[in-house]
């Protein structure tokens, strides 16, 4: 059997990037075109079609295959009503069609790409991609969805902030490293796009100049952009009648050049130092340096500005979580982010001038991530791995973890970047674990600190349950 065919058989539940469809049915060509939609809005996936849902049916292996010949009417219906969806998806018919050797019968995968500059709608209709279903998108969500996505510049847009209040040491670092001779900060801010002139005719700064010279960017705009951190006792955030909090939060603001280089300092001191455990020892943190750094830099560049919500960093014994507004934008991806380079910057005005800086903060395309994690191997600590949509709704978190990696876990984890999952059976063979209930209990592990998925929640056999990487594409 083809083995990209074995590997598709061997999926027991559709996803956010997997929908199963038969071409039988009036409402069908409707359904697939919704979900093309559907996908391209959120991180693209993949439509197999001619094969039944593996939740919808009793049939298994293939004996599921009907075959895009069940229906060639609908077929080619599908062809012809993807030429409707606005903008246009290039390059999305014909699927690529793969014959089940037995039956001779025909399967076909619509690869579907994410949209990397608007959504892309089917008479006027946006919807986005949910666990296992789509969901239409009303216009207050469009809004909120275009600049958590990138498609909506919010460091470009223009604030109604006073120009003095952005004569600071931070402008005059920025204008002398430029090589601006002039002394009016509005001519200055004008000839290098970090000002312009509204419906009215009156000139303004853009959000990026407020963020990049002011002192106070969070008290003078209509918006947050601070960060907040948190220190916990024990592994989770308790909201009970005694909370868990170490402290009082603390709250860093300022310029972004000097909102960067505190976050660092501050977080950096608390890991250095530890955090005191009820038992009286010390929780010592071997989290990396430069890795604390990319993720803080990271959040801070890369955020969505127009959500008003800081930025969390919050500590535990265990881990350190780095939450910034904002979904992954352009091409980015949960599943290949540090592996390919982004198509653009969210801010990108903000970045192009924050380059100009004396000292400006690491600006890597990407290659941050993967710096991130060779530093963690390095430090035979687990990688670092990102929580977003639909997790979180419009946010990314990178969760570092303070722990070293045991053998175990590089075994499995070289295996399932080789393979899409992985089960209790052949983990025992890889590892030379030998209790099923022992490779069971890491498993467990695993899940809970959000290494690995669950791909058949519902099965009630450990040693059928299949797992995946968390961060990895489901095909």
């Amino acid at each position: 059997m083809n083995e990209l065919l074995k590997n598709i058989l061997e999926i027991e539940t559709e996803t956010q990037t997997i929908e199963f469809k038969r071409l039988k049915g009036d409402k069908v060509v409707y359904k697939i075109i919704e979900t093309i939609v559907a996908m391209s809005n959120t991180d693209g996936g993949i439509i197999i079609l001619g094969i039944d849902d593996p939740e919808k049916t009793d049939k298994k292996g293939i004996d599921r295959i009907y075959g895009i010949d069940e229906s060639l009417d609908n077929y080619d219906a599908i062809g012809r009503e993807v030429q409707k969806i606005t903008p246009p998806i290039s390059h999305l018919w014909n699927p690529e069609i793969i014959i089940e050797e037995s039956s001779k019968k025909r399967i076909a995968l619509l690869r579907i790409p994410k949209t990397t500059e608007s959504f892309i709608s089917f008479f006027g209709s946006v919807f986005i991609r949910q666990q296992k279903s789509n969901k239409k998108l009303s216009p207050q969500e469009i809004i909120k969805f275009s600049y958590a996505k990138g498609f909506e510049k919010a460091d470009k847009e223009l604030v109604d902030v006073d120009f003095d209040l952005l004569k600071t040491t931070y402008y005059e670092l920025w204008r002398k490293k430029r090589g601006l001779d002039t002394e009016r900060i509005e001519e200055n801010l004008f000839k290098t796009g970090l000002a312009r002139k509204n419906e009215s005719g009156i000139l303004k700064p853009t959000r990026a100049a407020v963020l990049l010279f002011a002192e106070y960017p969070t008290n003078i705009m209509e918006t947050k952009c601070a960060i907040r951190v948190y220190r916990y006792q024990g592994t989770i955030e308790s909201f009970q009648e005694t909370p868990n909090l170490i402290g009082t939060p603390k709250t860093i603001d300022g310029p972004i050049t000097k909102l960067i280089e505190k976050a660092h300092e501050y977080v950096l001191t608390i890991l250095q130092s530890g955090i005191e455990l009820h038992s009286g020892f010390l929780t010592k943190y071997k989290i990396p340096e430069r890795v604390i750094k990319e993720a803080i830099t990271n959040a801070v560049i890369h955020r969505d500005y127009h959500t008003k919500r800081d930025i969390e960093i919050k500590i535990f014994e265990d881990r350190v979580e780095v939450r910034s507004p904002g979904l992954f934008p352009y091409n980015i991806t949960r599943g290949n982010i540090g592996k390919v380079r982004a198509e653009g910057y969210r801010n990108d005005l903000l970045v192009k001038h924050l380059r100009e800086f004396p000292e400006a903060p690491n600006l890597d395309r990407n290659e941050g991530v993967q710096a991130m994690r060779n530093e963690m191997k390095e430090n035979k600590l687990y990688p670092p791995f990102f929580i977003t949509y639909p997790t979180l709704e419009d946010s990314v978190e990178v969760v570092l973890l303070n722990e070293h990696s045991p053998n175990e876990w590089e075994k499995i984890s070289e295996y399932l970047n080789k393979n899409i999952f992985i089960d209790n059976k052949t983990a025992r063979e890889i590892t030379g674990v030998v209790q099923t209930h022992e490779m069971s209990r890491m498993f467990s592990k695993w899940v809970k600190q959000g290494l690995l998925e669950i791909f058949n929640p519902d099965n009630k056999a450990p040693k059928h349950t299949k797992y995946k990487l968390a961060n990895k594409d489901d095909i």
